[in-house]
């Protein structure tokens, strides 16, 4: 396994930054659309965060979709820094980064999502809804998100998944060419590598 350099890490992050924007930008979209779909208005997923932290309104909608945009990119740069860790983990195809994003969109969804929703937004709405400070509109969000939260949660799963394949295939479109000029190995050579002599 050849070292990697400082630079050519920094364009893995880069790389992966950008390919994390985009799958968030498919989130973003989805997001929209389940707004409408709940006849909620429109960024109500993204002001749960916003309102979690004490905003209201269009700053709480601009505070949740920033925080989520980063998150997105910063998963996608340690996605593809992580590439380079292995040979076995090189995205020499779109489609193994495809799966492998689809892969990673699952862990992020156990890891991160299932205990941040379970024990600090849920509980942070419970408490924004018995807070006087709501809106109207805020409130009738709050209760129509918290009624649906079954359907919310199995939902993420497929949306996780669907930022990881979005993810994934942009980073297997920008870092393929790189991973095709190392040689490839055979199994028997990866492990050889891995393994201590004995």
């Amino acid at each position: 396994m050849m070292p990697i350099s400082r630079h050519e890490m920094y364009g893995k992050a880069k790389a992966g930054s950008v390919a994390g924007i985009a799958g968030g930008v498919a989130l973003l979209a989805s997001f929209f659309g389940i707004d409408s779909s709940l006849n909620l208005p429109p960024g109500s997923f993204y002001m749960m965060i916003g309102l979690a932290v004490g905003l209201h309104g269009i700053p709480a909608i601009l505070f949740g979709s920033i925080v989520h945009m980063i998150t997105a990119a910063t998963i996608g740069a340690v996605f593809c820094m992580c590439s380079t860790l292995h040979p076995a983990l090189y995205l020499r195809s779109i489609w193994k980064g495809v799966f492998a994003g689809g892969v990673t969109g699952l862990e992020v969804y156990a890891i991160f999502f299932m205990p941040i929703s379970l024990y600090l937004m849920i509980p942070a709405l419970d408490t924004a809804t018995s807070s006087i400070a709501l809106s109207g509109q805020e409130y009738t969000a709050v209760s129509v998100l918290k009624a649906h939260l079954g359907t919310i949660i199995w939902g993420a799963l497929i949306l996780h998944i669907l930022y990881g394949v979005v993810m994934g295939f942009f980073s297997g479109t920008i870092l393929h060419e790189d991973y095709k000029k190392i040689p490839k190995k055979s199994l028997y050579e990866l492990e050889s590598e891995s393994m201590p002599a004995t």
